[in-house]
């Protein structure tokens, strides 16, 4: 599979050179420099925000409540401003920087004025939510939907039933999900195509980090909550395979492979049988979601993050398995070898799919 076709895989041949003009006309092509210089700008902008913290956090708010809250708004302010007023490499990492700083003292100084976690996680997701819309940059957005992310998740664990937080996820699953399969023509829009692709990133990235927390630190979760683990381990993976066979047979319909034929009832035999088998383990089936939708955009940062947690997640599954470890290791090899015998089937049953294109 080719992840990054090229011109003439794509584009009819009188269309190509006019295409090659204008991609050589665009701005980070013109203005290009050496990948060092960029790194070396971006390391002194960090440096420098280093500098301004360490001031700030010595001499100007030590111990004010409110001027913490005050500086760090205003820092942060000024970091929209900048990264708005130039896209060079120095100003967006300062920018960047300077930013973080700022959110940074505005929520320590939200905590020791209000001494409460809940408040803080409101004002946490307040911040980020506006963030997302008026900083104009990628990393910024996706680090504000992922934080955004997990307040809501923290707040809703404090102060709502515990099923509310499990509930949330999936919809911020099934969201994610949305974004990516709509990702173009969420994209032809002007206003909201910047946010499209960064937001979906950092609502994979929520749910990655959450099951990941109540997969291998049970008992930190917990205790980070002060409350049981909400629904059963159960329940979540039939939520979140609900969004994957939804998205499975909206692929199917978009690539015209036919949800209702053969090829339709064999994938959504196989990830139904997925999720029943790794019933305590809701990352194995989120993670296969997030994997279809990787090779359906062809995004190769989606694929990696999806193998990698697939094998997180396969290890937690057979760990906790109550067998013996010859009976772990019967169950791997029999596992791999059904996974040999369906790539086989599927090869054999539908030989577009099982060609190399």
């Amino acid at each position: 599979m080719a992840f990054k076709p090229s011109l003439r895989a794509v584009l009819p041949p009188e269309a190509q050179q006019p295409a090659r003009d204008m991609l050589l006309s665009l701005p980070e092509t013109r203005l290009s420099t050496p990948w060092f210089v960029n790194v070396l700008s971006g390391l002194g902008a960090w440096v420098a925000s280093l500098f301004l913290v360490i001031f700030l956090a010595l001499f100007l708010l030590d111990g004010n409540k409110t001027g913490a809250i005050v500086v760090g708004l205003l820092i942060t302010a000024g970091a929209v401003v900048l990264r708005r007023a130039s896209a060079h490499v120095f100003v967006t990492q300062l920018a960047l920087s300077a930013g973080l700083a700022g959110q940074g003292f505005f929520l320590m100084g939200v905590d020791r004025l209000s001494r409460s976690e809940a408040v803080l996680a409101l004002a946490a997701l307040v911040l980020q939510l506006v963030l997302l819309v008026v900083y104009p940059d990628t990393l910024q957005r996706f680090l504000s939907t992922l934080f955004a992310g997990l307040s809501l998740l923290y707040l809703l664990r404090t102060l709502a039933p515990a099923v509310v937080a499990d509930v949330a996820l999936v919809g911020l699953t099934a969201l994610a999900h949305v974004l990516l399969l709509q990702q173009g023509r969420f994209q032809s829009r002007a206003r909201i195509a910047p946010l499209v692709t960064p937001t979906a990133f950092g609502l994979i990235t929520t749910l990655f980090w959450v099951l990941l927390m109540r997969t291998w630190f049970q008992d930190f979760y917990r205790y980070l909550f002060d409350r049981e683990g909400g629904v059963p381990a159960g329940v979540l993976t039939l939520g979140l395979a609900a969004v994957t066979l939804y998205s499975a047979w909206r692929v199917m319909e978009e690539t015209q492979a036919g949800p209702g034929g053969a090829a339709g009832v064999t994938a959504f035999a196989a990830l139904a049988l997925t999720a029943l088998l790794t019933l305590n383990t809701p990352g194995v089936i989120a993670a296969l979601g997030v994997l279809m939708l990787g090779f359906h955009r062809r995004n190769t940062v989606l694929l990696g993050l999806a193998v990698l947690f697939i094998l997180v997640f396969g290890v937690s599954y057979y760990y906790d398995l109550k067998m013996t470890l010859l009976a772990k290791s019967l169950a791997l090899l029999g596992s791999g070898l059904l996974m040999l015998g369906l790539r086989l089937f599927i090869a054999r049953r539908f030989p577009v799919a099982g060609e190399a294109p």
